[in-house]
């Protein structure tokens, strides 16, 4: 069990690092396998229950991309006394299309936060809860069409809004 806030955060950023790696690889069954299978993710507009969803949605998102680079950052988390983490992060991803126009490939980044809550299990440390709040996006957003749809927490819409984006 996992006892210190400066451990908890180190297991964590292992774990999500692996989740990035898993949807930049396109290693699916990776993904997969990250999360308790009764895990449940909310990503804003749409939510998954389970790895299995999650991998299967994650799939279909970035099957027209050429390419996606995840990158993590801003990992602190807490053990609370039954040995759960609880976890908050930033991610900043680039969606780069398949598709190239005159200016080369169309491209995407995105912002945004984690809030998720480990478990540790047989196999390992696995995501049981995660919730995404959309910070910002820049770039072709035809490439993520759902992304502006999806509806940010108060404390991330509020934050958005001192900033002006």
């Amino acid at each position: 069990m996992v006892t210190d806030d400066a451990r908890a955060t180190a297991v964590a950023a292992e774990l999500l690092a692996r989740y990035c790696w898993a949807i930049d690889d396109e290693a699916y069954d990776d993904l997969r396998a990250l999360f308790l299978p009764e895990a449940v993710a909310d990503y804003g507009v749409f939510r998954c229950r389970g790895g299995a969803e999650v991998a299967t949605v994650m799939a279909e998102l970035h099957r027209g991309l050429r390419t996606t680079q995840h990158l993590l950052g801003s990992v602190s988390a807490r053990a609370d006394d039954d040995g759960r983490l609880h976890v908050r992060s930033h991610v900043r991803a680039t969606l780069v299309a398949r598709s190239t126009g005159e200016e080369g490939p169309a491209r995407v980044e995105v912002a945004a936060s984690y809030r998720d809550l480990l478990m540790h299990t047989d196999p390992g440390w696995r995501i049981a809860e995660r919730r995404v709040d959309g910070r910002w996006v820049a770039g072709d957003r035809t490439i993520l069409p759902w992304f502006d749809r999806a509806p940010r927490s108060d404390r991330a819409a509020g934050a958005a809004q001192a900033r002006g984006t």
